[in-house]
């Protein structure tokens, strides 16, 4: 460590020096300026005036970096021109003068053994192992250049933050093959929206895998931002599905909210519940916005966001039930459990309420629905990417689509029913082609029931029909499930979903759920608090702090 007399030395050298350099400088001007001194006599002051120039001048360059800064080397043409070395380095620390060479390309670092072994796991295997260059004390690093080596040692040194440039590859590439983590970490702390991209993509490429996780989640965590930038398209597609992957990493929770009436008259906010499986309880987690729309929404989620989509909006005047008077609203909002906030998005291209809203192929769909007295045939997605809405195939024929949509197999199926009719089919729809087909009748009309897919198989139940209908979308055979009272108490829209090979069904008095691998129904679950009828069912993952205990 450098300390207070050390640069009182300095000074008063430095002093010296001036007075040195200014004195001779006088006495040359002297005779240069009188004539008669112009005699053979002055010609070794003259001499020795210019050589003590020189000396004071360019001397110092080669012993005051002892006093000062160890690692600093003059430049190299003045080293060449004086006939020093200038591929020396030499590094001061308290275990005293240093122990080790460190030979990168052509310079030479002269560095101390312990704190190399305290900082690099690489140095430490190889001076505890005796081999060779612990014997000799003198390593050769192959591979690297000695300016990347010297920002390391700066580091490992003096702390010495380093930018985070384009030299911050070959510092990486150099403290991962030296596993050095006190520059690993430094790195990491940099971490920030600006750069994390690139340096994600260092650490995938040098395998740092804390780096490249802190990096993903990061990215994770505002997964939409970097979705809609132009620099996340500098990643390559199995990089993108890596921190997509990251916004399901907290835990995966049963979640659901209400659509429809709670109370008469309606009241405040609607919450959005998770289910605590431990405590056998619904606990709330959100509350819709004060903006979003009252009832008939649709809910999705899609990479751990939560979308909710139109509806009708808030009555205006007039009566109280407010159904001539409510607007069908196309507005739209996404929810992000992580951070726990509400933002709006894209609004939809045609207002709808009571229709089928699901995930599907990096996409939201609004599938149908209706205002007020007349039907809605057309349906958009939403891509996120682009925060932008775009039509789809409409409904084909007079086909109807009330509050439900399921994908099984890389497919979208509805519960339809055909106008004028009274007729219910189910309807497949292939994004990949856009097209409509219409499957199948259903077994037993079932009008604003529950519906699920699981594996292979759409399971629907409830709308006042007792049992479980199965359609299978490989054979295109229908089923039933085996007679229970579970289903015979599940009504309009009760809501359900699946989750880790269970059928959750909801219902304010008590929740049931089917256990598939079994073909067991389990009954007396913490009924769903949030409302009876037009409940949507969900699975989300929610972090901790989220969690109410």
């Amino acid at each position: 460590m450098t300390t207070t007399g050390v640069y009182v030395v300095v000074v008063v050298i430095g002093v010296i020096i001036v007075m040195t350099v200014v004195g001779c400088l006088l006495t040359i001007v002297a005779i240069w300026i009188r004539p008669d001194l112009w005699k053979l006599v002055n010609v070794p002051l003259i001499s020795l005036s210019c050589a003590d120039i020189l000396f004071v001048i360019f001397g110092p360059a080669f012993w005051i970096e002892h006093f000062l800064q160890p690692q600093w080397k003059p430049p190299g043409a003045l080293c060449s021109f004086l006939g020093g070395d200038s591929n020396e380095i030499s590094y001061n620390h308290v275990h005293g003068d240093p122990d080790l060479e460190v030979r990168v390309q052509d310079c030479i670092f002269h560095v101390h053994k312990a704190v190399l072994m305290e900082t690099s796991d690489y140095f430490r295997a190889m001076l505890e192992s005796g081999m060779r260059e612990s014997r000799e004390n003198s390593v050769q690093l192959q591979g690297f250049t000695a300016e990347t080596f010297q920002i390391v040692l700066d580091f490992l040194y003096e702390s010495k933050p380093f930018k985070m440039d384009d030299k911050l590859a070959g510092v990486l590439e150099m403290a991962q093959f030296l596993q050095t983590r006190p520059i690993l970490d430094f790195v990491k702390s940099k971490l920030c929206c600006e750069n994390c991209v690139h340096l994600y993509m260092m650490a995938d490429t040098y395998v740092i895998s804390d780096l490249k996780e802190a990096a993903a989640h990061l990215m994770g965590d505002n997964y939409l931002k970097f979705l809609r930038s132009e620099v996340f398209e500098e990643l390559r597609e199995e990089q993108r599905e890596d921190v997509r992957k990251t916004r399901v990493r907290p835990q995966k929770f049963l979640c659901a909210v209400n659509t429809g009436y709670v109370t008469w008259p309606e009241t405040g906010p609607r919450e959005f519940m998770y289910y605590d499986h431990c405590k056998d309880a619904w606990r709330t987690f959100t509350e819709i916005p004060e903006q979003a729309c009252a009832r008939g929404w649709g809910v999705a989620v899609l990479d751990n966001y939560i979308y909710v989509i139109g509806g009708y909006g808030k009555p205006r005047f007039g009566h109280p039930s407010g159904i001539a008077v409510r607007d069908v609203l196309s507005d739209s909002f996404c929810y992000d459990p992580i951070k726990n906030k509400w933002f709006p998005i894209r609004s939809l291209g045609e207002a709808r309420a009571y229709f089928g809203a699901v995930a599907h192929d990096r996409s939201v769909y609004a599938i149908g629905g209706y205002q007020y007295d007349y039907t809605v045939k057309t349906m958009e997605r939403y891509i996120p990417e682009q925060d932008r809405w775009e039509f789809r195939r409409s409904l084909p024929g007079h086909w109807t689509n009330y509050d439900l949509a399921v994908v099984c197999k890389g497919d979208i199926y509805i519960n339809s029913e055909e106008e004028g009719t009274a007729k219910f089919a189910l309807l497949k729809y292939a994004s990949n082609i856009n097209q409509w087909e219409i499957l199948s009748p259903l077994p037993r009309k079932r009008d604003k029931n529950s519906m699920v897919a699981v594996g292979e198989t759409v399971y629907l139940l409830g709308g006042l029909v007792p049992g479980v209908d199965c359609f299978n979308v490989t054979t295109k055979q229908w089923s039933s499930l085996d007679a229970h009272p579970a289903t015979d108490t599940v009504e309009f829209e009760k809501g359900c979903t699946e989750m880790d090979g269970t059928i959750y069904v909801l219902n304010s008095d008590d929740m049931a759920c089917y256990i598939i691998e079994a073909k067991a129904w389990v009954q007396g679950l913490a009924g769903f608090p949030g409302g009876y009828h037009a409940n949507k069912a969900f699975i989300a993952y929610l972090p901790l702090e989220q969690q109410i205990v």
